[in-house]
C-alpha cells in the first residue's frame, strides 16, 4: 500500500538535505517534495481551527491535499519542511490508514539561534512598510498553544526566547501526537542524520526501497538559506524557561548542552 509521509519539525533541522538525498534514493518509486506550500498552509491557523476554511487559502491547501491522493493511487508521497506542522493533526484525519509521521528534532539552541538569523520574531528592518513585517512563527496568542502562561510575559521575550518558545510549541504538539495519534511514528534527530545510517533507517520507516547505484551525500547540509545575527543574546537563558526545558529533556537533550562559542563563530558576522 502506497502511503503519504509528512515531517513535523521546526525547521533550520536539514529538511533539504533529507528531501534531496530521499529523492535521489527513491528514485522513480516516490514523490518527494520539500515545502510545497511554504508559508501558505498556515500552520497556526490551522491548528486553532484543523479547518483550511478557516485559513483563507482553503483552495490552494484542499487542491494539495486532492494531489497527494492522485499521487497515492501509483506511488508513495513523502513531504519535508516545517510550515506544515500546525496542519498535522489535520492531515492525520485526511489521510487516516496511510499517513506516517517523522518527528525530526534538533536541541533548541542551535534552531532559536538559526531562526533569530532568519529575523523571526525580530522587528522590520524598514518599520511602517506592510511588506516588512515581523515573522511570528507562533505566538501564546494563538487558539491551541501548548503555552498560553507565556502571554504575560511575551512582550518582554527578546526574539532567542521567543525562537525558544516556537520550538517548544512545535515539539510539545509533536510528543500530544505521538501519544495520542494512533499511526506510524518515527523521531529523528537532526544530529544523526550525517552519521550514514539515519537516511536508511528513515527509508525503512518510510517503507521505500534505495535504487542501486546511488551514492548519498552525508558530508554536508544543504542550506541554502545561510544568513547571520545583528544582535546576540544569552543562550543559557534557556533555564529561565521551565516547560521549554521540560520538552527538551523529554526529547533526550540537555538543554545546556551546546557550543556557544562555535554558535557564535556560525552566526555572528566577523565574529
Amino acid at each position: 500500500m502506497t502511503t503519504a509521509t509528512f515531517f513535523l519539525s521546526t525547521g533550520r533541522c536539514g529538511t533539504q538535505w533529507l528531501a534531496a538525498n530521499l529523492q535521489a534514493a527513491c528514485g522513480e518509486t516516490a514523490v518527494v517534495e520539500h515545502e510545497p506550500l511554504h508559508d501558505r498552509y498556515y500552520p497556526r491557523l490551522m491548528l486553532a481551527s484543523n479547518d483550511p476554511e478557516q485559513t483563507g487559502n482553503a483552495a490552494e491547501i484542499l487542491a494539495h491535499c486532492k494531489k497527494i491522493e492522485e499521487i497515492l493511487k501509483q506511488k508513495s508521497y513523502v513531504e519535508c519542511g516545517w510550515p506544515a506542522w500546525g496542519v498535522v493533526p489535520y492531515l492525520l484525519r485526511r489521510f487516516a490508514g496511510r499517513i506516517k509521521i517523522v518527528h525530526l528534532v534538533r536541541h533548541p539552541v542551535p534552531v532559536a539561534c538559526s531562526w533569530v538569523s532568519h529575523r523571526a520574531f525580530c522587528p522590520p528592518l524598514i518599520p511602517g512598510m506592510p511588506y516588512f513585517k515581523e515573522k511570528i512563527l507562533a505566538s501564546p496568542f494563538d487558539e491551541g498553544t501548548a503555552f498560553p502562561q507565556y502571554r504575560a510575559i511575551w512582550e518582554d521575550m527578546n526574539p532567542f526566547e521567543k525562537s525558544l518558545f516556537f520550538w517548544g510549541e512545535v515539539n510539545a504538539l509533536g510528543l500530544r501526537l505521538e501519544e495520542t495519534g494512533g499511526v506510524p511514528w518515527m523521531r529523528m534527530r537532526f544530529e544523526d542524520l550525517f552519521k550514514g545510517v539515519a537516511l536508511q533507517e528513515l527509508m525503512g520507516f518510510i517503507g521505500l526501497a534505495e535504487q542501486g547505484g546511488v551514492a548519498m551525500e552525508l558530508e554536508n547540509a544543504k542550506d541554502e538559506f545561510r544568513y547571520l545575527c545583528d544582535s546576540w543574546w544569552h543562550p543559557q537563558d534557556i533555564q529561565k524557561y521551565p516547560e521549554i526545558v521540560e520538552v527538551a529533556t523529554r526529547l533526550g537533550y540537555d538543554p545546556q548542552d551546546f557550543d556557544e562559542e562555535k554558535l557564535r563563530k556560525r552566526y555572528l558576522p566577523a565574529y
